[in-house]
């Protein structure tokens, strides 16, 4: 038990280095969310009246949808990584090595995962400035949701990447999923907004519950049957999702 640990802490600080090297990635990972607050939620401001609308401002609406939109995206699109890591050659000279399969899948998902809260903290404290006035409580909740959205995403996209090891084809894969989630979860516009067939189709998104529950743990509602529901969903699909990442890393590093 203690080589798998110490092995994952290894693999773990090893990715946190490389990204450590090159830190445009905090300048990248955060434009486009700031970008949003600059250039989208304005917009918003002109239907907060509408009937319908399910906030009393654009900001306790916008920023937690915007929050899950950054894990979405970060973290689906994390196994990028891993195709420089199989061109170089380093997955495979791991081949030869005892550290542990578990800890290698476990040491990426970590480093993703710390990625992503990282970036959702910088994104809550930049948002205080347009207005945003969270509950503490409720947003570090948040966070753990996050973090399970982190691990069930990050952990498909290292397995994609594994399956396809082709940039261009994991980018497509990643779109034809990921694409439709977002734009079904209530993130830019409310889901009342939409016609009545899509809004049926969007309870089968699993992140249409995690941006409303975002909301109510922002405004401090902690016990609603959607917080519990989503944490429900998310702590299911990230142990799916994991276990099957762990699955194609021992294939790999056979």
């Amino acid at each position: 038990m203690k080589k798998f640990f110490f092995d994952t802490f290894i693999i773990f600080k090893e990715e946190i280095r490389i990204l450590i090297r090159n830190p445009f990635w905090i300048f990248f990972g955060l434009f486009e969310p700031v970008v949003y607050l600059l250039l989208f939620m304005p917009f918003l401001k002109g239907v907060t009246s509408a009937p319908g609308f399910p906030a009393e401002s654009t900001s306790r609406f916008f920023v937690p949808g915007l929050i899950v939109m950054t894990a979405m995206f970060n973290s689906s699109y994390a196994g990028f990584g891993v195709l420089d890591l199989l061109e170089s050659g380093f997955i495979e000279r791991l081949r030869v090595t005892p550290v542990n399969r578990m800890s290698l899948a476990l040491g990426f998902v970590l480093q993703s995962v710390a990625v992503l809260l990282i970036q959702s903290v910088i994104i809550c404290l930049v948002s205080l400035f347009f207005g945003f006035s969270p509950n503490l409580i409720g947003m570090i909740f948040l966070l753990l949701l996050v973090l399970l959205m982190g691990i069930f995403l990050s952990s498909i996209s290292y397995s994609a990447a594994f399956i396809v090891k082709d940039g261009g084809m994991l980018a497509s894969v990643i779109n034809f999923f990921v694409l439709p989630l977002f734009l079904l979860s209530g993130i830019m516009l409310p889901l009342s907004f939409a016609p009545k067939i899509l809004q049926n189709v969007a309870l089968l998104n699993p992140f249409t519950y995690a941006v409303d529950a975002s909301r109510l743990l922002s405004d401090g509602s902690f016990t609603g049957s959607t917080v519990l529901l989503s944490f429900g969903l998310f702590v299911v699909l990230s142990f799916a999702a994991l276990q099957w990442f762990i699955r194609v890393m021992k294939e790999t590093v056979a």
